[in-house]
């Protein structure tokens, strides 16, 4: 099989165009074998492909749309008023071995809907699964933000997914779970929740972080509100938040 190596005979015959296509399908079919080994259902086959060709085009738009590199100092001209421009808070990879789990919540008030949107990446940057889920029924900011936490927690322990590092952009949340306190409220309901779930993560570590660095799992919430059934992706990075994955890598 010209010399045992049938993928390099085919980038010679291919154009590179087509060659990257393939590749991406025999990557969704591998993709999809996976899927189904943990108890997933299976993909028709033009539902594969059309998902290879989104794929391929997302990523091709996102190296073209990769900003350059930032000047070093010596290379902006010194002015007397230069104005010190502060950057995005980027997305941070954890330690060596870790587990990051980013969660956030969207709403469309005018349909009642949540939205829920988790990820989790190793130290690469390699997307080990993610979900996104809609709830109906309209919350308070808060309770919001506790009720995605919940159900992103519930998803991870129902798939067994290891989790060493949350983030959440909010803030009271983070802070009422590092800081337990007692209430009679619904927010207080579900951090007591929260914190059950908690319980099966020992190791876990949860921290606040700006929006800009929770662009992924925001992105997620905002396509399941769109959605009539829950989505999961196992080992591949969502289509809608591929771009955004890219540049968090």
């Amino acid at each position: 099989m010209f010399n045992g190596d049938y993928l390099l005979n085919l980038s010679t015959v291919l154009s590179q165009q087509d060659f990257e296509l393939m590749l991406c399908i025999l990557w969704g079919i591998w993709t999809d074998r996976n899927k189904v080994v943990h108890g997933g259902t299976p993909r028709q086959p033009a539902a594969i492909v059309n998902y290879a060709v989104r794929f391929l085009e997302d990523f091709t738009r996102a190296r073209k749309s990769t900003p350059p590199a930032a000047a070093t100092s010596s290379e902006i001209p010194a002015t007397s008023s230069t104005a010190t421009v502060q950057q995005a808070a980027k997305w941070q990879p954890p330690q060596f071995n870790g587990f990051k789990m980013n969660v956030d919540a969207a709403t469309n008030e005018e349909q009642k809907k949540l939205g829920i949107g988790a990820l989790i990446r190793d130290h690469n940057g390699t997307v080990i699964a993610a979900f996104s889920k809609v709830v109906q029924g309209n919350f308070r900011s808060d309770e919001m933000e506790a009720k995605a936490l919940f159900h992103a927690l519930n998803w991870a322990l129902q798939n067994q997914l290891a989790i060493t590092h949350i983030e959440t952009d909010a803030l009271r949340v983070s802070s009422a779970i590092n800081h337990a306190s007692t209430n009679l409220s619904c927010f207080s309901d579900l951090i007591t929740d929260v914190c059950y779930l908690l319980s099966f993560f020992p190791q876990v570590l949860i921290t606040h972080v700006k929006r800009s660095a929770n662009e992924a799992a925001h992105g997620l919430a905002k396509f399941a509100l769109g959605l009539d059934d829950d989505i999961s992706w196992i080992g591949e990075i969502p289509y809608p938040i591929f771009s955004v994955v890219v540049n968090d890598s």
